[in-house]
């Protein structure tokens, strides 16, 4: 990551960056709600590209206790992909996978918020592969719980190479029991923004 951005992104780039993330989302969205079998209402009310060093502010609560699934990124746009959500959200999600009105944080229940974050990424991903035409490939998840901005330093800390920006959106997403929050974020490896804004004639 170098000290300076060495790419300035125009006002009409970040437009398509954030209706790529929107694509994105509902790909996501509908992927869930297939997964959970239950019609779901989804809300972006901020899909951005910020500078690494400000990551954490994306966060609603940085300092609140989250679950975060992680997975690598591998293809033409190589980087690392995380979905950030408050553990209530986490175990609301759970227990509608599992069938269960109420969850504990267990090896069942963490089995279960993987697969909701893999799928979930995985079709966000999709969504972004199929608009650009650039290969995008996951890799299998791990979850991790901890503040928010815990989880994001640490993905941060153990990447030896990053873009200068990460494409962050902040989701919310309802079921008929409520709201669930979560805040998913793509930590491109440096060229990666610029090969998606290239891909869609926009680099």
């Amino acid at each position: 990551m170098s000290a300076q951005p060495e790419y300035a992104f125009s006002e009409e780039q970040f437009d398509a960056l954030r209706e790529i993330a929107n694509i994105g989302m509902g790909k996501a969205s509908s992927a869930l709600a297939d997964l959970i079998n239950t019609t779901i209402l989804i809300n972006v009310p901020q899909a951005v590209c910020v500078p690494i060093s400000e990551l954490p502010s994306v966060l609603r609560d940085p300092e609140l206790v989250t679950a975060g699934i992680y997975l690598q990124v591998t293809g033409d746009v190589p980087g690392h992909a995380t979905f950030v959500f408050d553990v209530q959200s986490a175990h609301r999600l759970a227990g509608v996978l599992l069938g269960m009105p109420e969850v504990n944080l267990d090896e069942v229940t963490a089995s279960a918020l993987m697969e909701i974050g893999n799928i979930m990424l995985s079709a966000y991903l999709t969504a972004i592969s199929d608009f650009t035409g650039l290969q995008i490939l996951p890799s299998p998840p791990v979850m991790a719980v901890d503040m928010g901005c815990a989880i994001l330093s640490a993905v941060i800390v153990n990447m030896q190479h990053l873009d200068d920006f990460a494409v962050t959106i902040a989701t919310d997403i309802y079921d008929p029991e409520g709201l669930i929050s979560g805040t998913f974020v793509f930590l491109p490896e440096p060229g990666g923004i610029q090969r998606i804004l290239a891909a869609i004639g926009m680099g």
